[in-house]
């Protein structure tokens, strides 16, 4: 059996060993946790960025979403005032074919007329022409 400085000497052996491994385990830990703190730090700073980026092309979605809002909008509105322009247009139409009925019939009505004041030119002019002439002063 060992004796008492022995198996002192085997367990403080043991004992700088399992500190040196302890140290350099807790060394290596240290570094991981450093890395890991640093790459967790970097992926912080990249998930803001990409956050700001995120939130100024939604602000920009957003802002042309509305323009094309105002778009629609006016596009309605110009819909609106055509459908009213071709409402007035059809009313033109059919006031323009019943102004052209109208049209047709005083047309009529003027050449019997003008027919009746050559006639009525042509039997004054026979009078005159049988009249005799005054003696001017």
């Amino acid at each position: 059996m060992p004796t008492s400085d022995e198996r002192l000497t085997t367990l403080e052996y043991n004992l700088d060993q399992f500190k040196a491994e302890a140290t350099s385990y807790y060394q290596e830990m240290a570094m991981q946790v450093t890395m890991s703190k640093g790459l967790t730090e970097d992926a912080v700073k990249r998930l803001m960025q990409l956050r700001i980026q995120i939130d100024k092309r939604f602000s920009n979605t957003d802002q042309q979403l509305a323009e094309v809002k105002q778009d629609l909008k006016q596009l309605t509105e110009v819909r609106q005032d055509l459908a009213g322009v071709k409402q007035e247009l059809t009313e033109v139409r059919q006031d323009t074919s019943s102004h052209s009925t109208r049209l047709n019939a005083m047309d009529t009505h003027l050449e019997s007329m003008d027919k009746r004041l050559e006639r009525v030119e042509n039997m004054l002019t026979q009078i005159l022409a049988r009249l005799p002439e005054q003696p001017r002063n």
